[in-house]
């Protein structure tokens, strides 16, 4: 039975993992101090291990920006199918994987193959938001008010494009590595832009 209990509890299951991926994300860090040599001073760990924290701070942000436009999403849903719980769990295995993602970054030096791994981490992320969004746009069934015209996810792809780019200018471009990331922060203007557009239709 699709009752309405029933979806806050997978949303707050959700949330749930969410959570605890962003609270995996401190732990090599704390790994980092434990194993720190007698007499070692903490701004030389801190400049050893910048890496390590840049990485740390990164996978934060990212996941936050992923949860929101999750919560976005879900809430103008007001029931769920087989599809969209499909989708959702997948999207939530993405976020388990952000953690160990950011291990690699932070342990390996930016080669390709661990760009790839982080960059298409946080890109199949993307990818199954956009999904949802799409199966939530296109089911009336789903929107907790079926009668409302539904809005395309128009920000979506948008984010997810420039997270297609930066996989490729990062795995393709070895100087650019990881920095492809920052094609992210072209995506808030544009994103911004769009709801306003819409909301003046």
């Amino acid at each position: 039975m699709r009752t309405e209990r029933g979806l806050d509890r997978f949303v707050t299951f959700l949330d749930a993992v969410v959570a605890i991926a962003i609270t995996l994300l401190v732990l090599p860090l704390v790994d980092v101090l434990g194993g720190t040599q007698a007499g070692r001073d903490l701004a030389s760990v801190f400049s050893d291990e910048a890496g390590r924290f840049g990485t740390f701070f990164l996978s934060f942000v990212l996941i936050a920006r992923l949860w929101l436009a999750h919560h976005r999403i879900v809430e103008g849903v007001g029931a769920y199918d087989g599809a969209f719980l499909l989708a959702n769990l997948a999207w939530s295995l993405t976020i388990v994987l952000v953690p160990f993602a950011t291990q690699v970054a932070g342990s390996f030096p930016p080669e390709p193959l661990a760009v790839l791994v982080y960059a298409g981490t946080v890109t199949l992320s993307a990818t199954c938001l956009s999904v949802i969004g799409l199966l939530v746009w296109r089911r009336p069934g789903l929107r907790r008010d079926a009668d409302e015209p539904p809005v395309p996810p128009l920000a979506l792809p948008v984010t997810n494009g420039a997270l297609v780019a930066a996989l490729l200018l990062g795995t393709l471009l070895p100087s650019v590595n990881y920095w492809a990331l920052g094609l992210l922060v072209l995506t808030a203007p544009i994103e911004s832009w769009l709801r306003r557009s819409r909301r003046s239709m």
